[in-house]
C-alpha cells in the first residue's frame, strides 16, 4: 500500500485529533497520505502531520459537528431529501479526488448518516481499483438505542449492499458489531491519546484544578465531561447529586448545549446544590481536559439509553485509571466490564445513580489499566485500520 486519503465531510469536535492519530500513524510507515475534507478539519491534520497533503473540499459552507440549527450554518436547516443530495455531491467529488491522486485506498473517516448517499455514491463510481474503507461510530439505528420502527432493518440492508460494493466498515465495538449483523464490519480500537503528565506531576494538576474551580479539599469529585449535551445526561447526574451525602460534589466540564451555564447553575440552586455544583460549561482545550479527570475521584456517565457510540471520556478515565461509573448501555457497558473500569448503573435513573455512587467500593477497585492501554494505544489503531485496508481484520 502506497497511497491513503482520509476523507472527512465535518470538522470540529473531535473528528481532527481522530484524523491526526491515523494520518501520523500511517506516514510513519512510510505510506503517503491525503486530507480531504472542509478546510478547518485539512489545516487542523496538516498542521499537525506536515508529512500529509491537504485538498479542501467544503461540505456545505461551514458545516461542523458543534453547530446547532440556531448559530450554525444552513446546512443544518436543510431537510432529509436535501441534506442527502449535499452529501452525495461531496461524497462523489470526495473519491473522484481521491482517486485522481492514485489513492490505493479511500478511507471514508465519518460513515455516521451518510450510509443512503454512499450507496449512490459507489454504485456509480468509475475507479473500481481503489478500494474503498470507512468507519461508523455510532449504531444509532438499532432498536436497543431505540431507534425508529424501520430504522434497524432498512440500515441493515443499506449495510449488506455497501459491503456487496466493496465497501469495508469499521467499528470500534465488538458488541455494536454483533448488534448490528450485517455488511462487511472489522473491529478496530479507538485510539486513546498519549498521557500529558507523569504520575509525580498528576495530583499537583488535579489540586490545581480543584483550586480553580472552588472544590474544598476533602470534597468526592464526581466529573461529567462533555458538558450539558442530553444524550450525555448530566441533568441526571445533577438530580443524582441531592440524594447523595454533603461531601460528594459534581463537576461539569465541556460546551453548553442542552443547558447554558446560567439555566443549569438555577437548576442546581433549586436543587440546594449551589455549594457543590462546579461549572466549566465552554469548550475546553485538548492540552486542558485531563487536568479535570485529575482532579476528580470519579468519572461519571450518566449517558440516556440512546448513546450509541464509543465515550472519549472513558477512554480518558481508563486511561488514568479513574473510576468509570456508567449508563448501562451499549458501549459503556462493554468497556466498563471488559476491563474491570468501575460500576454500571440502569440508565435514566438517578436513583440508581446515586446508589451506584454510594455502593462502590474504591478499596477493591482493581482496573486493568495496562491492558486497557495497550489494547487502545494510537499504534494498535493505525495497526488494525491497516488490517482493515488490506480485507484482514477481525469482526
Amino acid at each position: 500500500m502506497r497511497v491513503v486519503a482520509l476523507i472527512d465531510p465535518l470538522w470540529g469536535g473531535h473528528h481532527g485529533g481522530y484524523a491526526v492519530t491515523l494520518a501520523q500513524g500511517l506516514t510513519d510507515q512510510g505510506i503517503q497520505v491525503h486530507i480531504i475534507g472542509p478546510a478547518p478539519f485539512v489545516e487542523e491534520v496538516c498542521r499537525a502531520v506536515p508529512q500529509a497533503t491537504g485538498h479542501v473540499l467544503p461540505l456545505f459552507p461551514g458545516s461542523g459537528p458543534d453547530s446547532g440549527p440556531d448559530s450554525g450554518p444552513a446546512y443544518y436547516r436543510l431537510n432529509r431529501v436535501a441534506r442527502d443530495r449535499v452529501n452525495l455531491r461531496f461524497l462523489r467529488a470526495a473519491l473522484r479526488m481521491a482517486g485522481g491522486l492514485g489513492a490505493d485506498t479511500a478511507h471514508l473517516l465519518w460513515l455516521d448518516s451518510f450510509l443512503p448517499p454512499l450507496v449512490a455514491a459507489l454504485a456509480g463510481r468509475k475507479n473500481r481499483a481503489m478500494a474503498v474503507r470507512g468507519t461508523l461510530h455510532w449504531a444509532y439505528f438499532l432498536e436497543e438505542f431505540e431507534a425508529r420502527r424501520f430504522s434497524q432493518p432498512v440500515h441493515r440492508l443499506l449495510l449488506r449492499t455497501l459491503g456487496a460494493l466493496g465497501l469495508r466498515v469499521m467499528m470500534h465495538s465488538r458488541a455494536l458489531i454483533r448488534g448490528v449483523q450485517a455488511g462487511e464490519l472489522d473491529a478496530v480500537p479507538h485510539p486513546a491519546h498519549p498521557l500529558q503528565f507523569q504520575l509525580e506531576e498528576r495530583e499537583q494538576v488535579g489540586q490545581a484544578v480543584r483550586q480553580q474551580m472552588n472544590i474544598p479539599p476533602q470534597a468526592t469529585v464526581l466529573l461529567a465531561f462533555g458538558g450539558t449535551r442530553h444524550d450525555k445526561g448530566s441533568d441526571l447526574a445533577l438530580e443524582a447529586l441531592a440524594l447523595l451525602p454533603p461531601h460528594v460534589h459534581l463537576l461539569v466540564a465541556g460546551s453548553a448545549y442542552a443547558f447554558d451555564a446560567e439555566a443549569f447553575r438555577e437548576r442546581g440552586e433549586r436543587l440546594g446544590l449551589a455549594d457543590r455544583l462546579h461549572l466549566h460549561l465552554e469548550y475546553i482545550a485538548d492540552e486542558a481536559v485531563e487536568g479535570y479527570f485529575l482532579a476528580a475521584d470519579a468519572c461519571l456517565l450518566p449517558y440516556r439509553r440512546y448513546f450509541a457510540g464509543q465515550s472519549g471520556p472513558l477512554i480518558i478515565a481508563a486511561s488514568l485509571g479513574l473510576p468509570v461509573l456508567a449508563a448501562d448501555v451499549g458501549v459503556l457497558a462493554e468497556m466498563v466490564e471488559t476491563y474491570s473500569l468501575g460500576a454500571l448503573f440502569a440508565p435514566e435513573d438517578p436513583v440508581a445513580l446515586a446508589r451506584c455512587v454510594q455502593d462502590f467500593d474504591v478499596s477493591a477497585f482493581a482496573p486493568e489499566t495496562a491492558r486497557f492501554q495497550k489494547d487502545h494505544s494510537p499504534q494498535a489503531f493505525v495497526d488494525a485500520v491497516l488490517q482493515s485496508y488490506l480485507g484482514q481484520a477481525e469482526g
